[in-house]
């Protein structure tokens, strides 16, 4: 092999590990954003009334939050920057769940519920 050609091959064999590194970051990132994303969907649907109201309200609040995780997912595929992605899901699911206990208090409160006991802002 001549000393050009083993350069190359050893600069492509650097560039693919790092590609590699990177995309298990991000994977590994998505999946986090996932995972929370299905522990919401059980806290909106358990914390709310079971009425219908109550469960669209839930199922709305559960649609906005996927539209802005795939924001957050398409700016980290974009930039590779995994600090910030995991910044942008802390700040949606922070909204999230101000906006849920929010419902919560607004649908409770027609059952007559005023302890507090109900709100989720007190669990989390």
């Amino acid at each position: 092999m001549s000393s050009a050609t083993l350069i190359a091959f050893c600069v492509l064999v650097v560039l693919t590990g790092q590609s590699v590194g990177q995309n298990v970051a991000v994977m590994q990132a998505v999946e986090l954003a996932n995972e929370q994303f299905k522990t919401a969907q059980v806290v909106a649907r358990e914390k709310l009334p079971t009425n219908a109201a109550a469960q669209n309200d839930a199922q709305d609040q559960l649609d906005t939050l996927k539209m802005a995780l795939s924001h957050c997912e398409t700016e980290l595929r974009s930039t590779l920057n995994v600090t910030a992605h995991k910044t942008c899901v802390n700040v949606v699911f922070a909204v999230f769940y101000t906006t849920l206990d929010r419902l919560a208090g607004e649908h409770w409160a027609i059952y007559g519920a005023t302890s507090g006991a109900s709100r989720i802002g007190l669990f989390w």
